[in-house]
């Protein structure tokens, strides 16, 4: 169900810490190639995991008539309980100092590919926008859809900074810096009650499915 996906993309789209990393890529040497690489990656590994993920979920289960694939609302629930253990252990963790600007340099590609590897590994909140999805049932054409739109979503903030920096370089940069500044005071507190909504519907969800 796409209306019920939405949400949770963009809950896991909002990471102070994509932010950060593309700020430094476009801070150094060479910043397009290496914020162009690092979006590339990341997109690649965010669809195929996807993309793996929607058709196993499609398959879990079938409905009482047997034509209708449909998730467990087992599933919701451990979703659900995941997010909640996941913001639980961001919470208790202590907030990290600001780091200062990195010093303009040359970034190897590896660790550029690594960035994106990790931006594109599935955070909790993703499967569960995944998870979404699949309980529709969608066909091939509009899984694929679905999955594309789902990670568009989840990496806006790493497409929206980089597109703007290849139109107005200097305007993205201080907007960059402001957006660090004040995503280093609200950032945790905006992201962790993202977590417990989503983590809640989807556990209320799952109990209700199981009663």
């Amino acid at each position: 169900m796409l209306w019920e996906a939405i949400p949770s993309a963009l809950a896991a789209a909002f990471s102070p810490s994509t932010l950060l990393i593309v700020a430094g890529l476009l801070g150094m040497a060479h910043p397009v190639r290496n914020a162009v690489v690092f979006l590339v990656t990341a997109a690649t590994v965010t669809l195929a995991v996807g993309f793996v993920v929607v058709e196993v979920l499609k398959g879990t289960h079938i409905d009482d008539s047997g034509k209708h694939p449909t998730v467990p609302p087992a599933i919701d629930l451990g979703i659900g309980l995941v997010i909640l253990a996941f913001g639980l252990i961001v919470a208790r963790r202590p907030p990290q100092a600001p780091k200062k600007k990195p010093e303009e340099r040359d970034m190897r590609l590896l660790v550029v590919v690594g960035l994106g590897l990790w931006l594109g590994s599935p955070s909790p909140l993703y499967l569960a926008s995944l998870h979404s999805v699949a309980k529709g049932g969608p066909g091939g054409a509009a899984a694929v859809l679905y999955v594309i739109l789902l990670a568009v979503i989840v990496l806006l903030m790493a497409e929206v900074p980089i597109a703007y920096y290849l139109f107005h370089p200097e305007r993205a940069a201080a907007g960059l810096r402001k957006a660090n500044a004040w995503l280093a005071r609200y950032g945790r507190t905006i992201g962790l009650s993202a977590a417990a909504i989503v983590g809640t519907y989807f556990v209320v969800s799952g109990i209700v499915g199981l009663a």
